[in-house]
Formats: C-alpha cells, sequence, structure tokens
C-alpha cells in the first residue's frame, strides 16, 4: 500500500539556513544598554539615589536599547 504522508528520501524538503552570527544593529543595542545602564548606576551612586536628568537619560536609553535587542530578536526569528 502506498503512503501519502511519508517521505522519500530523495524528495525531502531542505530546511532554510539560518542566519548565524552578530549584526551591527544588535553589536550598537547592546553597547547602548551597557552605557545606559552605567551611566544610570554611577548617576545613582554619585548623587545617592536622587533623581538627576543624567541618571533619567541613562535609564531611558538602558530601556529602549533593552526593548530594541527584543524587537531585534523577535524578527530575527522569523522565518
Amino acid at each position: 500500500m502506498n503512503d501519502p504522508y511519508r517521505i522519500e528520501p530523495g524528495v525531502r524538503p531542505s530546511a532554510a539556513p539560518r542566519k548565524r552570527g552578530g549584526s551591527v544593529v544588535s553589536a550598537l543595542l547592546w553597547v547602548l544598554l551597557v552605557v545606559g545602564v552605567a551611566v544610570n548606576l554611577v548617576s545613582n551612586i554619585a548623587m545617592r539615589g536622587e533623581l538627576t536628568p543624567v541618571g533619567l537619560a541613562g535609564g531611558v536609553a538602558g530601556l529602549a536599547a533593552a526593548a530594541g535587542l527584543v524587537v531585534h530578536h523577535v524578527n530575527r526569528r522569523r522565518p
């Protein structure tokens, strides 16, 4: 009996090659994340927890970079 769902050895579909390695965008986002968190941390330590524009800018930059990394990761995983 012939099986209609059987995949013949010579007719197997090949998987699309996955993108390997990093990209310039992800590297820049990682650098922005590290710098933003460092600026926020140093500002908070130096001002003993008081809110400063420099610390706020570092925190916003860190959050934006983290969100960008998540979006970039999700977009790269789609086929």
